[in-house]
């Protein structure tokens, strides 16, 4: 059935255009001329007619790091998460999501996360995966980082690699270098990302393994995606340095202060086409990654069109999916429509099939309520 969604206000490279969005099965058909059907036409009686009306139509949100599979629970197995569920993602507008293992890759495996991946494609979502976990060499799929990403479809590059963390070993330069330049070769052969996803802890050596890393091998900077990033001022400083380099940056919401990070990111001039925002679920909810973007328009003021494309273009470019990130004819048909008023979400649809309408699931009597609680799982990094 085609989908129309009639009367909102779309995002359009920064700027909001009322018009109308055509949808046909899992892509946008068109705007504004393709939606001239008279009510008595027998094209119109086969359309689905979705009010936006007083509200913001945007592309679905890309979460570049979310825990699947569950956190991995470091005060002992009673405080392991469960896994992700697509509700939990659809309600925070998360249309793709990319999901990782962390310092955990005994009880949260590869098999297990290839598993969840194929679960969320399952149910209608777009998921994909990175190899690996915190330590080196990455647990793979297959056995081989490059076979991974050569011959699965969903894995789409390296990661969480750990670097400045008590809770794995630091790599070698040369040890670091092996892992980015399988998965940046094996990502050229298969026209995928082939990034590899670092994760930041807060030790004391911050980015310097990169840079020793980047100082003595070929590397090219787009093939970093480097997250944590908000930790601490000198450690955004840094990143700030590497984005300006070609390397991609990452801001995740688990410590609730994604507009102050924003706010001083963009004082000290970061390059805002390198940065994105990514929930890191597990032991909190993805529908936190949208709750803060929500908080940095309603409480702080910040432009609701400056913090979109940090969800949506910047990690589509990073992670090569060239039909996700923007609305545009031929473009993968996820959207999220928002209230204009009280920036709650209104609709969602996910490659063209609405899991949301009217603030709540299709299938669930009641709206969904999150009860994952942050409080009572897992740990402080």
């Amino acid at each position: 059935m085609l989908k129309k969604l009639r009367g909102g206000k779309v995002y359009n490279n920064r700027r909001w255009i009322k018009m109308d969005v055509m949808l046909a099965a899992s892509k946008i058909l068109g705007f504004e001329n393709v939606t001239n059907v008279t009510e008595d036409s027998n094209v119109s009686k086969k359309i689905q007619v979705l009010d936006c009306e007083n509200a913001f139509v945007v592309p679905g949100f890309i979460d570049s790091q979310a825990c699947l599979v569950g956190g991995s629970g470091e005060e002992g197995f009673l405080s392991q998460p469960p896994r992700i569920t697509v509700e939990e993602c659809i309600a925070g507008g998360i249309t793709t999501t990319i999901g990782c293992i962390g310092v955990d890759t005994m009880t949260r495996t590869m098999s297990n996360l290839f598993a969840a991946v194929r679960a969320f494609k399952e149910a209608g979502m777009s998921a994909y995966a990175y190899s690996g976990g915190y330590e080196i060499p990455p647990s793979t799929l297959t056995g081989n980082l490059r076979s991974d990403i050569f011959y699965v479809d969903e894995i789409i590059g390296a990661g969480e690699i750990s670097i400045a963390d008590r809770r794995a070993p630091e790599p070698s330069d040369d040890a670091l270098a092996r892992v980015v330049i399988d998965a940046y070769t094996a990502g050229l052969m298969t026209k995928k990302a082939g990034v590899t996803r670092i994760h930041v802890g807060g030790g004391k050596r911050r980015l310097a393994t990169l840079r020793e890393m980047m100082s003595m091998h070929e590397i090219i900077p787009e093939s970093l995606y480097i997250t944590h990033l908000d930790r601490s001022n000198r450690l955004m400083d840094e990143g700030i340095s590497m984005a300006k380099k070609g390397c991609f940056v990452d801001f995740d919401i688990r410590e609730k202060k994604l507009s102050k990070s924003y706010l001083r990111y963009v004082a000290k001039k970061g390059p805002k086409h390198r940065l994105s925002f990514s929930s890191d679920a597990g032991v909190c909810s993805p529908t936190l990654l949208w709750q803060e973007i929500r908080k940095c328009v309603v409480e702080h003021k910040i432009p609701l069109e400056h913090l979109l494309g940090h969800v949506t273009q910047v990690p589509a470019k990073a992670l090569k999916l060239p039909h996700k990130g923007k609305l545009g004819v031929g473009m993968d048909a996820d959207i999220v429509v928002i209230d204009q008023k009280t920036y709650e979400i209104r609709h969602v649809i996910a490659n063209g099939i609405l899991f949301f309408e009217d603030y709540k699931f299709l299938n669930l009597e009641q709206p969904f309520k999150v009860d994952r609680k942050a409080d009572w799982y897992g740990y402080k990094i």
